[in-house]
C-alpha cells in the first residue's frame, strides 16, 4: 500500500472518529442559511413552520405555537442526516475493493460535498390549560461538510461546527384565543471554525489534524451567547372553516452575540431575524391536511449570506421562501400523525417526507424521515446540496 493511500485512508478514518465521538463537527457551505435545531417535520414540508408549529419544534419556530399543543410531550429524540453525495461515496467506495488505487479514491471524491448533521436532545412541553404552555429544550448538535477539488493541486475543504443549545419557553393565549404569544430564552455554546481549505500535501505532513483545519475539542473553543425570541400568531376568524393563522418572528432579539476574544471572529454574531408565515388546516375527520407558507429572514442580515447582505435580488428573496404540505392520518395529538406524508419546496426546491408512529394513536415511538435540498452558494442554483434526514424519538 502506497503511503498517500495510507495517510488519505488515515484522514477519512480520523474525521469520521472525531464526528462520532462529537470531538469535531463540519461547518456547511458559504452562504447557506444555517440555523439550530432545524426539525424532520418542517424539513419534509419545505421548512416551514412561522404560523404551524404546534409541537415541540415551536421552540425554534415560533414559541407562540407552544400554545397549540394540546398534551404534555416528552421526548429524546435522535436525529441523522447525510447528503447525496455522501450516500453515493459510501456506496462507490464499497465497489473499489479492498484494495483501491489512489487515483481512484481521488477521483470518486473530486467535486463532491459529504455532509452529516446529527442532533441529540431532550425536550418537555406542559400545558396548563388555556391558561399557560411551558416548554424547554437541550441538547447537543453536530456538523460536518468535507470537499475535495481542484485535480491538478488536490485541496481539501472542511469546516467544524459544534452547538450546546437550551431553549426554556412559554406560549400564552390572548383575547380569547384570537392572539397567542410566545417568548423564550436561549443559551448557547458553540464552536465554529471558519471553512478551512488545505492542499493534500498540507494534510499528508501534518501529524495533527487540527493544526491545518482547527479543534472544538477543547472546551476553550466553545464561546458562550444568550438571545431572546419572540412570537405571535393571530387565528384569522374570517377564514374560520380553513383554520387559517398568521405568524411572526423576531429571533436573537438583542443579538446573539458570543463571548470572544478581541483576536477572534469566529463564531460570527447575528443579527436579530425577522419572519412571517400563513398557515391553513382544515378539519376532516380522521384526516388532518396542513398548508403554510413562510418567509424568513426579511431584513436579509443572516450572518451567513454575505451574498445577499448588499445584493438582495430576486434570488435571496426565493433563498427566504418556504412553501409546504401535509396529509396527515389518524391524528395523535396537536403534532404528530399516526401515519402522515409531507412535501414542500425549500428556497425553490422540492422537498417530501413521512411519519409514522407504530404505538397507534400514542407517541411511545416516532420515526420521521425527509428529503430536501438547500442552497449552499451564494445565488439559487449555485451549489444545491440534495440531503437525506431520519429521526428517531423516544417520549410520551
Amino acid at each position: 500500500m502506497s503511503r498517500l493511500r495510507y495517510h488519505i485512508r488515515i484522514l477519512f478514518v480520523a474525521i469520521l472518529l472525531l464526528n462520532l465521538c462529537g470531538i469535531i463537527s463540519l461547518q456547511a457551505q458559504t452562504s447557506e442559511l444555517r440555523r439550530p435545531f432545524q426539525a424532520v417535520r418542517n424539513l419534509g414540508m419545505g421548512n416551514t413552520g412561522i404560523a404551524l408549529s404546534f409541537d415541540e419544534n415551536a421552540l425554534f419556530y415560533n414559541p407562540a405555537g407552544l400554545v397549540g399543543v394540546d398534551a404534555i410531550l416528552v421526548g429524546f429524540p435522535f436525529l441523522l442526516e447525510v447528503s447525496e453525495d455522501s450516500v453515493d461515496i459510501v456506496n462507490e467506495i464499497r465497489n473499489l475493493g479492498s484494495n483501491p488505487k489512489t487515483e481512484e479514491v481521488v477521483e470518486l471524491l473530486m467535486g463532491k460535498r459529504v455532509h452529516f448533521r446529527n442532533l441529540t436532545n431532550i425536550n418537555v412541553i406542559m400545558p396548563f390549560g388555556e391558561l399557560v404552555t411551558l416548554g424547554g429544550a437541550s441538547g447537543v448538535e453536530t456538523q460536518f461538510d468535507l470537499g475535495v477539488r481542484n485535480p491538478v493541486a488536490i485541496e481539501i475543504d472542511l469546516g467544524l461546527r459544534l452547538d450546546r443549545i437550551t431553549n426554556l419557553g412559554f406560549g400564552l393565549p390572548l383575547a380569547r384565543g384570537r392572539w397567542l404569544f410566545g417568548a423564550s430564552i436561549e443559551s448557547v455554546e458553540r464552536c465554529d471554525i471558519p471553512l478551512t481549505t488545505a492542499t493534500i500535501g498540507t494534510v499528508l505532513t501534518n501529524s495533527n489534524l487540527s493544526d491545518v483545519f482547527g479543534n472544538c475539542g477543547d472546551p476553550i473553543n466553545l464561546k458562550k451567547a444568550q438571545t431572546f425570541n419572540f412570537g405571535f400568531q393571530r387565528r384569522l376568524e374570517s377564514a374560520s372553516a380553513l383554520k387559517m393563522t398568521w405568524g411572526f418572528t423576531a429571533n436573537n432579539v438583542g443579538g446573539l452575540k458570543f463571548n470572544r476574544s478581541d483576536n477572534e471572529t469566529s463564531p460570527a454574531d447575528q443579527e436579530p431575524e425577522f419572519s412571517t408565515g400563513l398557515s391553513w388546516q382544515p378539519d376532516w375527520g380522521p384526516f388532518r391536511w396542513l398548508f403554510a407558507l413562510d418567509l424568513r429572514d426579511l431584513t436579509m442580515k443572516h450572518a451567513d449570506d454575505t451574498y445577499c447582505q448588499t445584493k438582495k435580488d430576486t434570488s435571496c428573496i426565493i433563498k427566504r421562501l418556504h412553501f409546504g404540505t401535509e396529509l396527515g392520518f389518524f391524528p395523535i395529538d396537536s403534532g404528530a400523525s399516526t401515519i402522515a406524508i409531507r412535501a414542500g419546496y425549500n428556497q425553490g426546491y422540492f422537498t417530501h417526507g413521512f411519519e409514522f408512529n407504530p404505538f397507534i394513536f400514542a407517541r411511545g415511538l416516532n420515526l420521521q424521515y425527509a428529503v430536501y435540498k438547500t442552497e449552499t452558494g451564494e445565488k439559487l442554483g449555485d451549489r444545491p446540496d440534495k440531503r437525506r434526514v431520519l429521526q428517531v424519538n423516544f417520549g410520551f
